[in-house]
């Protein structure tokens, strides 16, 4: 397939099941190098279709309904992700592409090649701030206003990555949970934010509750992306006290307050010694990246602590709990 200078690729993957894209982003990332992934879009005329007479124009809609529509489309099994090839070679989409084809799990796999004239649009049409509360939002650094450093109401952040966009359930789900109790948190109190991705989770804490945060990743592109995120919400001087470090170089040296582990069911199982080690007496404790099945076994392998309580959103849970008192 010949590409010409100006063009990139998308991928576009149909799934049964959300939790399967796991497999996929991993063969995207790590394989084929994939310069971004729009997670979910459903567009105004599926929306339309859905909600009838009540189809909304203009406006914020509401968050009761933007779960109606994506449990008519989870019961539907309709998954769409996005994966975008535009450094270098873009050929590579086609090797995805090809990749997948023994995939059981996919039902639909289609390589497009746009304009790269279109791009700025084409990304960003995707992308609309998240709404964790009424006070609490994570926006797309092109919806940024002046003086939004000083904003501590919103996370920006540069989204397509792969590595975190607060699109996801599970990304949602923990900064509901900690939004709850981010009183409980003094200025300069410690957080973990293990396996921080694009450090959406730590950027929070740091807005909420004024806390240090160590960011932890096995990822070093993870990482390059959470200091892009952290540059794009802080002045220089907010960034005092906050450290990047790889998984492999990262011992618990000081107790937290605050950990975040938003991964999945099998790390969350493998980490679970470091994990509870780096948790100060009365601290909290935020899980996610597990499947509503798995619940169970996670409370199982953390028994413990004190369960304080578990949300979910489709497919996917986030579970807190504390350590003592």
């Amino acid at each position: 397939m010949a590409v010409e200078v100006g063009q990139f690729l998308v991928v576009k993957v149909r799934v049964e099941s959300s939790h399967n894209i796991e497999e996929i982003k991993k063969i995207a990332f790590e394989e084929f190098d994939a310069d971004g992934i729009q997670e979910f879009s459903i567009d105004e005329a599926q929306v339309d279709d859905i909600l009838g007479e009540r189809a909304y124009s203009g406006g914020d809609v509401p968050e009761s309904v933007i779960d109606e529509v994506e449990s008519v489309t989870t019961a539907a099994n309709e998954f769409e992700y996005s994966f975008f090839f535009f450094n270098g070679d873009i050929t590579r989409g086609e090797g995805f592409k090809n990749a997948l084809a023994t995939n059981k799990n996919i039902k639909e796999v289609i390589c497009e090649t746009m304009e790269y004239s279109d791009w700025n649009e084409e990304w960003k049409k995707h992308y609309k701030p998240i709404e964790i509360e009424d006070d609490f939002k994570v926006i797309p650094e092109w919806f940024k206003e002046d003086d939004f450093k000083n904003d501590l109401d919103n996370i920006y952040i540069n989204p397509g990555m792969g590595f975190g966009t607060g699109e996801h359930e599970t990304t949602y789900l923990c900064l509901k949970l900690f939004n709850k109790m981010k009183e409980d948190f003094s200025p300069k109190n410690l957080c973990l934010d293990f396996g921080c991705g694009s450090g959406i989770l730590g950027i929070g804490a740091m807005k909420k509750s004024n806390m240090l945060v160590d960011y932890v990743d096995i990822d070093p592109r993870a990482l390059d992306n959470c200091l892009t995120n952290l540059k794009l919400n802080f002045n220089e001087e907010g960034l005092n006290g906050l450290r990047l470090i790889s998984r492999e170089r990262f011992e618990v040296s000081e107790k937290y307050e605050l950990v975040f582990a938003n991964i999945l069911e099998h790390v969350l199982i493998s980490e679970k010694s470091l994990i509870l080690d780096s948790l100060k007496e009365g601290s909290f404790l935020i899980l996610s990246g597990v499947l509503n099945h798995q619940v169970e076994n996670i409370r199982n392998q953390y028994s413990n602590l004190n369960f304080v309580e578990v949300v979910s959103k489709g497919d996917w849970s986030a579970i807190m709990f504390r350590k003592g008192e």
